[in-house]
């Protein structure tokens, strides 16, 4: 086997990546977890990771910051962000993200452009880098794995006979999961499966090639499909969703011996229910369908109340909500304060934001981590430094963004909540209500499964 350890990485890119690295895992997200990271092949081992596809830029950006943070990998976007600007392109380029073409996006006549894509990614491939591929060739909005396209199965292959087949190329299947896609102080869970050797498969490519690709797809994708949270039952997904992220989730992963709070046990424990509830569905459909029929009925009156399920099945006391204003009344400045540029940072991504509410989370780590900062910081020290002489203030300042920018966070959240169970408070008889089917419906379904 050739091992070709590649080239470390310039200072540039090596300090940036550290510097998103920082708020990747200390800020955006709660907890970052990599489950079976060991299964990674050895650095100079040419090795594509492939994945799932659910939560935009977030799911490479997970990934990267697992890997070694003195090299860089490679990773394979759309094709139409590397139209926006020249310079923008180059951006591109430099942070390790090559262009794919789809005939559903960019048209019939972008393809030929993937002929070079392939020609440099199966380059990086060679000399050792990591290569990142997301088969579904877009990110879904659900839970589930759409359909696998042959790209990343052509360019392995061709990659491997255009250098003689010499270096044995490997693809390991990973799966993200998130706690919630939308928001920060979220977790995120990337695990990485058991890596494929293609040169198990080369003599089969060379005389069959489309059918030796199928086979492995098939393993890859049966490995991801292991690895991840699918929700095939796309016709209940609402409803199973909902479940899931309510108070029987939490009971289930209890009674499973998981532990709600921790992803990979909690992703494991959805798992098992997901897979008992698609039993209850072949086993007694006009049932399932009811008890989902009743699920959208409570989450369409919480939607209305404006409140959420923990509100309905744990609400506060009159005493403690008081409480929680008076500390919110005291700590008001504090937040005020924290606004800039936190504020911006947190609702200009909304302004940008069309019909795919999947960009949100890419916005809010993109705008701000980028842009906003760097933006910001700039702009701070020269009205303060510059027009005021105000220096060490605006240092000072600077070096506050980030605990401010927590700070503003945890607050907003915790009025937010405030706020939800003061409409229970003022709302005593629907919730009541509410609760009552709330655990009639969670106690029918516990007596099935």
């Amino acid at each position: 086997m050739i091992n070709n350890i590649p080239k470390k990485a310039g200072l540039g890119y090596r300090l940036y990546k550290k510097y998103i690295h920082f708020f990747h895992n200390h800020l955006f997200y709660k907890n970052v977890y990599y489950i079976n990271k060991e299964n990674l092949p050895p650095l100079g081992e040419p090795t594509m990771i492939v994945s799932n596809h659910q939560n935009c830029a977030n799911d490479p950006i997970a990934i990267l910051m697992g890997l070694e943070p003195q090299y860089r990998a490679y990773t394979i976007a759309r094709g139409d962000v590397f139209s926006w600007n020249p310079l923008v392109t180059k951006f591109w380029y430099w942070l390790g993200m090559l262009p794919a073409y789809r005939l559903n996006y960019e048209g019939a006549e972008a393809l030929q452009n993937n002929a070079e894509t392939i020609r440099i990614s199966g380059g990086k491939l060679l000399e050792g880098h990591r290569l990142i591929m997301y088969p579904e060739g877009t990110h879904q909005n659900k839970r589930w794995l759409g359909d696998f396209s042959f790209g990343y199965t052509c360019l392995a292959f061709e990659t491997a006979e255009a250098d003689g087949f010499q270096h044995d190329i490997k693809i390991l299947p990973t799966a993200n999961h998130y706690s919630s896609y939308f928001g920060i102080q979220e977790d995120v869970l990337i695990r990485f499966g058991t890596p494929i050797s293609l040169k198990d498969y080369y003599e089969q490519y060379k005389e069959k090639p489309r059918t030796t690709q199928r086979i492995v797809n098939k393993l890859v994708r049966e490995q991801i499909l292991s690895l991840m949270l699918n929700i095939s039952d796309l016709e209940h997904y609402d409803a199973i969703d909902w479940l899931r992220e309510s108070e029987f989730g939490t009971r289930y992963s209890i009674e499973h011996k998981k532990n709600p709070k921790y992803l990979p046990e909690k992703q494991e424990a959805d798992k098992l229910l997901v897979a008992d509830l698609e039993q209850l569905m072949q086993n007694d459909k006009s049932t399932w369908d009811d008890i989902c029929t009743q699920i959208g009925e409570i989450s369409r009156q919480e939607k209305q109340l404006g409140i959420t399920n923990e509100q309905v099945l744990h609400p506060w006391g009159a005493s403690k909500i008081c409480l929680s204003l008076l500390c919110q009344v005291l700590l008001f400045p504090l937040w005020l304060v924290s606004l800039y540029p936190n504020g911006i940072h947190y609702w200009l991504p909304k302004a940008f934001l069309k019909t795919d509410k999947m960009f949100t989370n890419s916005l809010l780590f993109i705008i701000p981590i980028v842009v906003g900062i760097p933006l910001f910081s700039l702009l701070t020290l020269l009205v303060m430094g510059l027009v005021w002489g105000l220096w060490w203030q605006a240092l000072v300042w600077i070096l506050l963004f980030y605990p401010l920018a927590f700070f503003g966070y945890l607050e907003g959240r915790w009025m937010k909540t405030t706020w939800r169970n003061l409409k229970v408070l003022f709302n005593k008889g629907k919730v009541n209500q509410l609760r009552q089917k709330t655990e009639q419906v969670f106690n029918k379904i516990k007596s099935i499964i």
